[in-house]
């Protein structure tokens, strides 16, 4: 009888492992965008140990599962370094993606305009146009209906319009008319 249990115990960390290795990469780029390099490891770490106690009885563990996971650690960590530092300060940490095209675009204004809008408002757009996520996966991340997302992105993508300069939305649109012509680069991209 202990052999059978334990080779189900070998099973679950092989499943385990191959879960890790396929999602290891998004989970640190999807923290790293979030905290500060100093916090990185720490979050993505406390984020696969939670992750390994939910493992066995989590009917089918993806991708968006372990995204909302490492939100809640993200958010941890926000509160204890706030705790630590005695104030709150706003960052945007991480890069925003490329959208390779040979277009003068840098993006600084939208990433400035991001700053300026709400956690949620930047959640959704970073989870759609950063992370790659579709629809329904960012509402197992954010614990809400594919609908519920659907309002909130379409809002998002108006408040960072309102953020912006009219110039920068005709540089981003002149990108995304590039991107659209050439299908290796046919992403979903900022507004």
């Amino acid at each position: 009888m202990a052999r059978s249990h334990r080779s189900a115990e070998q099973l679950l960390l092989e499943r385990f492992e191959e879960f890790f290795r396929a999602h290891y990469e998004r989970l640190s780029l999807y923290v790293a965008r979030r905290v500060p390099s100093a916090g990185v490891d720490d979050v993505v770490a406390t984020s696969l140990v939670v992750a390994w106690k939910k493992f066995a009885t989590t009917e089918s563990p993806s991708l968006p599962w372990l995204f909302r996971i490492a939100s809640y650690e993200v958010a941890n960590h926000r509160r204890a370094v706030r705790r630590f530092d005695g104030h709150v300060s706003l960052e945007l940490v991480g890069d925003a993606p490329t959208l390779n095209s040979t277009e003068e675009f840098d993006g600084f204004e939208v990433v400035a305009a991001l700053q300026r809008l709400s956690e949620l408002d930047r959640e959704i757009l970073q989870l759609i146009h950063w992370e790659g996520l579709s629809r329904n996966d960012v509402a197992e991340v954010l614990d809400v209906t594919t609908n519920a997302v659907n309002v909130r992105h379409h809002r998002a993508l108006q408040h960072l319009s309102n953020q912006m300069a009219p110039a920068t939305i005709f540089e981003i649109n002149k990108a995304q008319n590039h991107a659209r012509s050439n299908p290796a680069t046919n992403k979903e991209v900022l507004p």
